[in-house]
């Protein structure tokens, strides 16, 4: 069995999980480019749609979690359905998706502080795809890294509580800016509903259908807790709360869209760069919630870098205990069993990603989309495949309904080849993501081969 997780999670801290690592900074960075591409109606009709299919997505991932109630996820899914091969690759590049987004908070949270402290003294020290990186974005992704690996060494309850307070001191937090927005503003700021000119409105909601396979991601973490889970837990509590996770933050992506059209006319704040701090700025005391605002996305980044700092290390967990893995990654285990090589592997290659800065956030955006939205649509689809397999489902077995696994079938495969296809369209060229799919594959290949050949010698190792 390899590595042993110990930890007693109950329901509420199981939800901070789930919905705090689905929400970082997005709701305060990209509202302005979903104003401008859809307006206020269409953005909430493209979250609207979007939510919907990952819900029933979400619903297919609790049922395979109470299928197969082990860490893991995607990679323990498609082991039970498919077998090692596929099962490998899967976790792979779910285990890259994952260490991409530690990356991505890492450049993040570093740039939100130059919003912030805009006078801080600041230096360039290189180049590289095109963007400068400075001293002052190094330090603080290289500050906190450590920090982050650390409290997922100690993990258990340690790592529940601190989630928790991070994520439910946000929700209080940015629930208050949006009730203050609603409140102060005018629901006239909301016309025209849609543009009246521009950009067509169905394309830009098509748009955000499209974003919410990268800005629902993290309900992963709901299934990746599941050993971990209190024993008064049922894995019924645990699929309700993983749907009831991507729902919340549905519905607060379409608040934050809502109040920020509400408390300023929509379409003056479609050319900033963070359109939800520039309309609190217009609030009565607006001076000091803006930079509350701002302070408010650097901690929702914090927790969400946590959790997907987390889930990174629970793939590798998965991938060692099959022996796909060297066992090297299951020595020195922490308090709640987290080994510290996982840790380390996990923050020397966040360590590395912050050095290339934040030219490589497009291709950190379409890595990690590419990755987990291919996972989705293998899984669903081997759950279908399951169902047939197993007719008669086991006792705790909690299944979606049909309508919801077609959905949740559908949807992913759309969205998987919408992954696909969007970085030409978008860059207007060759887009790196091509290179590095077939590059982490080969990798993986080789890596393959090597723990194939030891398990023949070594059979004992699974």
């Amino acid at each position: 069995m390899g590595t042993a997780l110990k930890g007693n999670i109950g329901r509420f801290q199981m939800f901070a999980f789930g919905f705090g690592s689905i929400i970082g900074s997005a709701w305060c960075v990209l509202v302005g480019s979903w104003l401008a591409s859809a307006g206020p109606g269409g953005a909430v009709i493209g979250f609207l749609a979007g939510g919907i299919v990952v819900c029933c997505i979400g619903a297919c991932y609790a049922e395979l979690t109470s299928r197969v109630p082990v860490t893991g996820t995607e990679f323990s899914y498609v082991l039970h359905i498919f077998g090692r091969p596929l099962a490998f690759f899967v976790g792979w590049f779910i285990a890259l998706a994952w260490i991409c987004v530690t990356i991505f908070e890492g450049l993040a949270i570093a740039w939100l502080f130059e919003q912030l402290a805009p006078g801080v003294p600041d230096k360039v020290l290189y180049t590289v795809l095109s963007t400068d990186v400075t001293r002052n974005q190094l330090f603080i992704g290289l500050a906190g890294a450590p920090l982050i690996a650390l409290l997922n060494y100690q993990g258990g309850n340690l790592l529940a509580r601190f989630h928790s307070t991070l994520t439910y001191g946000f929700i209080a937090m940015s629930l208050g800016f949006v009730v203050l927005m609603l409140f102060q503003g005018h629901p006239l700021n909301l016309q025209p509903v849609f543009p009246a000119a521009g950009p067509v409105w169905w394309q830009g909601a098509l748009g955000i259908f499209a974003q919410c396979a990268f800005l629902l991601c993290g309900f992963q973490a709901v299934s990746q807790m599941v050993e971990e889970r209190a024993n008064h837990m049922s894995l019924g509590l645990v699929f309700r709360i993983l749907v009831l996770a991507i729902g919340a933050a549905t519905a607060f992506y379409c608040l934050v869209v809502i109040a920020t059209a509400t408390a300023t006319p929509w379409s003056v704040l479609t050319g900033g760069k963070l359109a939800f701090v520039d309309a609190a700025r217009t609030l009565a005391w607006g001076h000091v919630l803006a930079p509350t605002v701002l302070l408010t996305a650097m901690l929702s980044l914090v927790k969400t870098w946590n959790g997907v700092f987390m889930m990174a290390a629970r793939m590798l967990i998965a991938l060692t205990r099959n022996g796909l893995l060297p066992a090297l990654f299951s020595r020195a285990p922490g308090r709640s069993g987290v080994p510290a090589p996982v840790v380390l592997a996990i923050l020397i290659f966040n360590l590395a990603g912050i050095f290339l800065g934040r030219g490589a956030i497009g291709l950190l955006v379409d890595t990690i989309t590419i990755s987990l939205v291919l996972g989705y649509a293998i899984c669903c689809v081997g759950l279908l495949m399951l169902r047939r397999r197993e007719a008669v489902a086991q006792p705790g077995i909690v299944t979606v309904p049909p309508p919801v696994l077609a959905v949740g079938v559908v949807g992913s495969i759309a969205m998987a080849g919408a992954a696909l296809v969007m970085p030409p369209i978008q860059l207007g060229g060759f887009p790196l993501v091509y290179l590095v799919f077939p590059g982490w594959a080969l990798i993986g290949a080789i890596a393959f081969a090597a723990m194939r050949v030891k398990v023949q010698h070594n059979p004992d190792i699974i």
